[in-house]
């Protein structure tokens, strides 16, 4: 496996674990890829959870009673199909790609979407339709978006009417947050997305999170240096997502935490399990002896 890790990964590895020989960073270095995985699991979980709140929310607070299409209006759904597919099949006959100008459409969308949202939504359809799925739904449209599109829209409520629909739109999607419904919680709260969102980015990139930084109260971020670091900015991170899963349903947040996923990224996140790994140069028995170990102290 230790031919499989590029040299200066293999560096940046010895170097922040201070690591003397290559079976100790090959234990490291699968410790940290198992830590990862989990990881990602737990934020699998977080965005089915938040968009499903947020599309429900979006489509509560802008749409007719029963109704959720607050992306693409019920209204101008089919002729819109219509146009696509109609289009997507003569580029096909001139032996051309098909490149919809989000110009040329209205979605007429409940919701005021940028140009980007638009362009976006526009090409999902495109993609749906060129596989022959023309009964897709708003949950289908919601699936296919990214992350980031979530957070975007919460930021447009800074400037949108002023700010005076923060309130409700936090109370919907946050309805068992105990905290203000205000600009500044909608900072925090953005704050902690993106923070979500780099360390979704960086184990979908096969990137370190090592040096996830660590938020730090009127002044600049602190990127850990060492093991006992990373562990407590990943625990602080992991608890930070925990609290706007509490905030949007604690029976959600209840459920995550007694998750295998949840259970085995926090027996991961130990100095204990670092170094057993480390010493079974992450071997599969690595992760068993973890486990023992964690039965028998209880």
């Amino acid at each position: 496996m230790s031919v499989l890790i590029p040299i200066p990964r293999k560096s940046a590895y010895q170097t922040f674990f201070l690591l003397d020989n290559d079976e100790h960073i090959q234990g490291a270095y699968q410790w940290h890829q198992d830590l990862a995985a989990e990881a990602f699991l737990i934020l699998c979980d977080f965005e089915v959870l938040f968009r499903s709140k947020f599309h429900h929310v979006m489509a509560s607070l802008n749409c007719r009673s029963g109704r959720d299409d607050w992306i693409i209006s019920s209204t101008v759904r089919i002729s819109l199909i219509e146009t696509l597919k109609r289009e997507i099949q003569e580029a096909k006959d001139r032996n051309e790609d098909f490149y919809p100008d989000p110009r040329n459409y209205n979605l007429h969308s409940a919701f005021n979407l940028t140009k980007k949202d638009k362009k976006n939504f526009i090409n999902i359809i495109v993609d749906f339709l060129k596989k022959g799925k023309d009964d897709f739904n708003h949950d289908d449209l919601i699936s296919s978006v990214s992350f980031g599109f979530w957070g975007s829209i919460l930021k447009r409520l800074k400037t949108k009417d002023e700010g005076r629909l923060i309130e409700s739109y936090l109370k919907n999607i946050f309805p068992f947050s105990s905290k203000k419904f205000d600009e500044e919680h909608l900072g925090n709260i953005l704050d902690t997305l993106n923070r979500i969102k780099d360390l979704r980015n960086r184990i979908g990139h096969h990137d370190s999170i090592m040096r996830i930084p660590e938020p730090v109260e009127d002044s600049y971020d602190f990127y850990p240096k060492n093991l006992k670091n990373m562990i407590k900015s990943l625990t602080i991170l992991l608890l930070s997502l925990l609290e706007l899963v509490r905030d949007i349903d604690p029976l959600c947040a209840e459920a995550l935490q007694n998750s295998k996923n949840w259970k085995s990224f926090f027996l991961l996140l130990k100095p204990e399990s670092f170094h057993v790994y480390k010493a079974n140069s992450g071997k599969l028995e690595s992760y068993i002896i973890c486990y023992l170990n964690e039965c028998y102290m209880k």
